[in-house]
């Protein structure tokens, strides 16, 4: 690991731009890559270098790369749907269970969630072939990605550069909360999806046990009426006959 932070610290900065955007676009394919240690280095470098402008350009370099690496694992997902996603995916830690959870979250939540996922670690490495094999629309899966995108690379490399060579206190800051935080943001989603499915399922039988009840009280409330015409018919007519059979006076 030290030899890699030395050849990035010894690197002309154009080496450094293309070395970001093909580690991002790796990254984003569903390599498990530490992106995290790379942007916040590339920021810690860039203050070193003392040149702030660097900044903006990095942060749209890094986007640029995982937009490529997000729309390639979309496509596969797409293509190869769900079967050639779990193929892949045991060289990725994306199991069954795992994409089945993803494809929950992004049916209820649709672009929101390509956005959290985006930002979210671990889970952004992956998140982009359940969008392809639910065949999200692409324009949405383009923007949602590319805002979370430029989101979660300002953010590392502007962190990265406001402390410089400490940098490695972010580092570790996030290797230690990363995991509980994950499992909060597990815990809400799934909370999330159970409310949505309580929800669905009120609003599902809500129109069609009114209707049967309306009909119900309809049919209550008429039947007395026709069942009393209906006797009182044949009483009629019995009257009629009564009144033909009395002899003439």
């Amino acid at each position: 690991m030290q030899n890699f932070i030395h050849g990035l610290e010894a690197a002309p900065p154009l080496a450094t731009y293309l070395f970001a955007f093909l580690w991002l676009a790796a990254e984003s394919c569903g390599l498990p890559l530490p992106n995290e240690l790379v942007l916040l280095l590339l920021g810690s470098l860039i203050e070193q270098r003392h040149s702030p402008g660097e900044l903006v350009a990095l942060a749209l370099i890094a986007t640029g790369g995982s937009l490529l690496g997000a729309t390639v694992a979309y496509f596969i997902g797409a293509r190869g749907g769900r079967a050639a996603v779990l193929r892949v995916g045991r060289f990725l830690r994306l199991d069954e269970r795992r994409l089945e959870t993803v494809e929950r979250w992004f049916n209820s939540s649709g672009g929101f969630a390509i956005g959290v996922a985006r930002i979210t670690p671990f889970v952004r490495t992956v998140s982009s072939f359940p969008a392809g094999v639910l065949r999200l629309p692409l324009s949405t899966f383009l923007v949602a990605t590319s805002l979370g995108s430029l989101l979660w690379c300002a953010t590392l490399v502007t962190v990265g550069y406001a402390l410089g060579a400490d940098y490695m206190i972010a580092v570790n800051l996030i290797e230690t909360y990363t995991v509980p935080a994950v499992i909060v943001l597990v815990a809400l989603v799934a909370g999330y999806l159970w409310l949505h499915q309580r929800l669905t399922r009120i609003g599902v039988s809500s129109p069609v046990s009114q209707p049967v009840t309306a009909a119900r009280i309809r049919a209550a409330g008429s039947s007395p009426s026709r069942g009393a015409g209906a006797k009182g018919v044949p009483q009629a007519r019995r009257a009629v006959s009564r009144a033909r059979q009395r002899p003439r006076r």
